[in-house]
């Protein structure tokens, strides 16, 4: 592909991302595809794509990934990062604690800025 900055560089690369996003290959070939296009843009025009079209080359590399948005209802002993185990361990509450709420706090849901601090209801 060429990307001459005579030209309208920036629609000719949104062709050439349309053109590979349509391409079925294995995951390795689309990372190499994607960076050597990246790659040829950067060397002709002297900028980095546009932040759009590098989205959609993101998504074109991961499109069949084993990303599982629902992973912790799906699976038995699921993998959590750290942001995910943070959000998980300040939702969950001792069940010993459970005991000592109301049925108005139960009906409409718990909700704690930090565990070691009093609890909040919403």
């Amino acid at each position: 592909m060429v990307f001459s900055t005579e030209s309208n560089y920036k629609a000719s690369f949104a062709k050439a991302v349309d053109l590979l996003t349509t391409q079925q290959m294995p995951v390795q070939w689309r990372v190499k595809a994607v960076d050597d296009l990246i790659e040829a843009y950067v060397k002709q025009v002297g900028e980095v794509p546009n932040e759009r079209q590098l989205e959609r080359l993101t998504n074109y590399i991961l499109r069949d990934s084993k990303n599982q948005p629902d992973k912790v209802s799906k699976t038995e002993y699921p993998e959590l990062n750290e942001a995910q185990w943070k959000v998980r361990s300040n939702r969950e509450v001792p069940l010993e604690q459970v005991g000592n709420f109301s049925f108005e706090t139960k009906r409409v849901g718990i909700r704690f800025k930090h565990r070691d601090k009093c609890r909040r209801t919403a």
